[in-house]
């Protein structure tokens, strides 16, 4: 057969193994989409929706009509950049490939740690499996404001060995709390604004205990309405508590992913870090919103938030995706300055 019309390929990039790791010891159970089992916990992947297009094509002499599937991006008007485009499906899946490649994948981090302690995250997951509470999660993640992952996990240890209930915490000396973190640095700002959490959470607490285990079956907006009440707690805060401990769908933004992702061109030069979570977290596919989120941490600690290793992965995606729809590269990342 002789093909002399446009010929199209539906790709599918599922990555095996990407799943999003849980850090409580409830399980979940889903329905419907394909589904993938770790440890006794299912994570939903969610797949793009597709469509059927009719491609002309000419067989001896004769034209016929070929049908195919390709895939139908979920296009989002929302956020803070309407009509930036990118990152598209194709870039994330490429980059995620890529970081896998030069720093391991983080699900056989978290199964095997013993084997993947060369990841700056997987060495610290025995800690993190401690944290099984809530409460646990919005702490730890306090704690881990402007210092290191290695740090604010001694805080952390620290401050449990000292005050092993929440309840002692919040009633407990603020000196003898902000000493038992002192090594995390700002001790006296994050005592401050943990017993306030604590208390605002007993006082509103029916049963006057601390504890914010009811938010697991709220939804995403709910939970963080309700969490960016208190001081200190912003949206890297709550999108860390809501993907590591809740599960939820999440693309939380530090400040190497923010970095990286402007020098991608996945957001505009003059993005903030708040706009470049609201922006990501609505364009970065579901699936790989954990393993990109923590290789893009990982690579920005190694590599110095440098992107010279990843810049073929996001010029391949986008090739391919102009060939495909018969544009030029640069016309797809085109932003009409005066919206953003």
């Amino acid at each position: 057969e002789r093909g002399q019309g446009t010929k199209h390929e539906a790709r599918s990039a599922t990555l095996t193994g990407m799943v999003s790791t849980r850090l409580s010891s409830r399980p979940k159970t889903s329905g419907g989409a394909a589904a993938a089992s770790i440890k006794g916990r299912v994570v939903k992947r969610h797949k793009p929706a597709k469509k059927v297009v009719a491609v002309k094509v000419k067989k001896e002499g004769a034209p016929v009509v070929k049908k195919e599937e390709k895939r139908e991006e979920k296009v989002d008007v929302g956020g803070p950049f309407p009509t930036f485009a990118r990152p598209f499906e194709e870039e994330c899946r490429n980059v995620t490939d890529v970081l896998i490649k030069l720093h391991g994948d983080p699900s056989r981090a978290w199964e095997k740690l013993e084997e993947d302690r060369h990841l700056i995250h997987g060495a610290e997951l025995a800690v993190h499996t401690r944290r099984v509470s809530v409460l646990d999660s919005l702490v730890g993640t306090i704690l881990s404001q402007n210092t290191t992952d290695k740090t604010s996990h001694k805080a952390f240890a620290s401050l449990k060995r000292s005050f092993p209930t929440w309840e002692s915490v919040r009633t407990g000396d603020p000196t003898k709390v902000a000493e038992s973190i002192k090594v995390g640095g700002l001790s006296e700002i994050k005592t401050g604004r943990i017993q306030n959490i604590l208390q605002s959470v007993w006082e509103e607490s029916g049963m006057r205990e601390c504890s914010l285990e009811h938010l697991r079956t709220m939804p995403d907006e709910a939970i963080k309405a309700y969490l960016s009440r208190f001081k200190g707690v912003g949206p890297k805060t709550i999108s860390c508590v809501l993907m590591f401990c809740l599960e939820r769908q999440e693309f939380p933004v530090d400040v190497h992913v923010w970095k990286i992702a402007i020098s991608l061109g996945w957001v505009p030069s003059k993005a903030t870090r708040e706009q470049t979570y609201e922006h990501l977290n609505r364009k970065v596919p579901d699936d790989v919103k954990y393993a990109l989120h923590v290789l893009l941490v990982e690579h920005g600690k190694e590599y110095n938030n440098d992107v010279k290793l990843l810049r073929p992965a996001v010029k391949k995606a986008l090739a391919s995706r102009s060939e495909e729809e018969g544009r030029e590269p640069e016309e797809m990342t085109r932003v009409k300055k005066e919206r953003v």
